[in-house]
């Protein structure tokens, strides 16, 4: 039995709990921005695409999502696989995301880094490189409710509190990947920087001159 006097604030506690156990389990509500990954151009950054031969379910198996494209560029003699994953199910996006997208090419990447590159430092850059017997290399940017992803952990803290009582938004995911890819020195002026940056600002509806900013 609980005492009567108790009575009020238990069912506003209760009501308290019960709010996102509605607006997630059992409404399901989503915040839709409007954006599709189908924004980002098939000419990217002066190259051009063809698509790759990925399954067409692929996206629903491994993130959740019918809104992904996946596009080979053919860049300075060697090709760079671009893939854009937009998904409300956030953690296969950032958590591993090489294991859904490059792990079944025969790819693996033993060293992970984020960057910040001259000009852009807006944008937290998650570098994979594979171990020493290869050259390997894959590039992604998280893109959330207009902000970057750095961090991980601090980002899976910081929006639980807000998914309290709000719906969920989409999360994209950006993940370039080539073989025989450039040093760790050469990456700010490589054809796979360029193509990344350009597919970010493509979907944010914005521009920038990557050349000028290397520059610098």
């Amino acid at each position: 039995m609980i005492s009567a006097r108790y009575a009020a604030a238990v069912c506003v506690l209760a009501l308290v709990a019960l709010v996102p156990t509605v607006i997630h389990s059992y409404v399901g509500v989503v915040v839709d921005d409007g954006r599709k990954a189908a924004s980002v151009p098939a000419a990217l950054s002066g190259y051009a695409s063809t698509a790759t031969e990925r399954n067409a379910t692929w996206g629903q198996r491994r993130f959740d999502s019918s809104d992904w494209l996946e596009r080979k560029y053919a860049i300075d003699g060697e090709n760079v696989i671009l893939t854009v994953v937009r998904s409300y199910e956030l953690t296969p996006l950032y958590h591993h995301p090489e294991l859904a997208i490059a792990y079944y090419d025969g790819n693996s990447f033993g060293t992970t880094r984020t960057r910040r590159f001259a000009g852009r430092e807006d944008v937290p850059v998650h570098v994979l490189r594979s171990d020493a017997s290869a050259t390997n290399v894959a590039m992604y940017v998280l893109e959330y409710d207009g902000r970057y992803v750095d961090n991980a952990i601090a980002f899976q803290l910081r929006t639980s509190g807000e998914l309290l009582f709000s719906g969920r938004r989409a999360m994209t995911l950006f993940f370039a990947r080539m073989e025989a890819g450039p040093s760790e020195r050469d990456l700010d002026r490589a054809g796979i920087t360029r193509l990344l940056f350009a597919a970010v600002d493509a979907f944010a509806g914005r521009t920038h001159d990557v050349a000028r900013a290397e520059s610098r």
